[in-house]
């Protein structure tokens, strides 16, 4: 075998390799895109903020209640309610995307998407600390306490 043949071979060879390499980043970048565009945009959450601010005092009482007697429900103190698995009735007018509690904290997701939620977040379900539901604004760090337990 002379040495141009074997030259060719392993330029071949290197030639196939970088094509295989391109048709395999060309893939990640397709799946890549589709993962983002299935995630879509998270949409404004103002409305849901205005309408977690305008809640009464009776009424984040009563969400409390209704929080505690689902964490009564639970099995194993862990629940997480959404479309799918279906939203109880007393929590239709908040609109919620989900609920989930876990024996002494609940969080009601009512919009947004990753870290740009809005959470209505009750603390105390376990009888233990102070009663409260605090409401978390998308991506502030700080929560604002709408209801307290006298």
């Amino acid at each position: 075998m002379n040495t141009h043949s074997i030259r060719t071979r392993f330029a071949l060879r290197r030639f196939r390799a970088s094509v295989r390499d391109m048709h395999l980043m060309n893939w990640m970048l397709v799946a890549i895109t589709a993962l983002l565009a299935a995630c879509g945009s998270c949409g404004s959450n103002a409305e849901a903020i205005a309408s977690a601010r305008n809640l009464s005092q009776p009424r984040l009482a009563r969400l409390f209640r209704d929080l505690q007697a689902l964490d009564t429900h639970s099995r194993q103190g862990r629940m997480h309610l959404d479309a799918r698995t279906g939203i109880p009735d007393a929590f239709r007018d908040l609109g919620p995307q989900s609920i989930a509690i876990d024996g002494r904290t609940a969080r009601v997701h009512l919009s947004g998407c990753a870290d740009d939620k809005v959470l209505l977040i009750a603390r105390g379900l376990d009888k233990r600390g102070r009663k409260e539901i605090a409401l978390l604004t998308g991506e502030a760090k700080n929560t604002l306490i709408l209801w307290r337990s006298e």
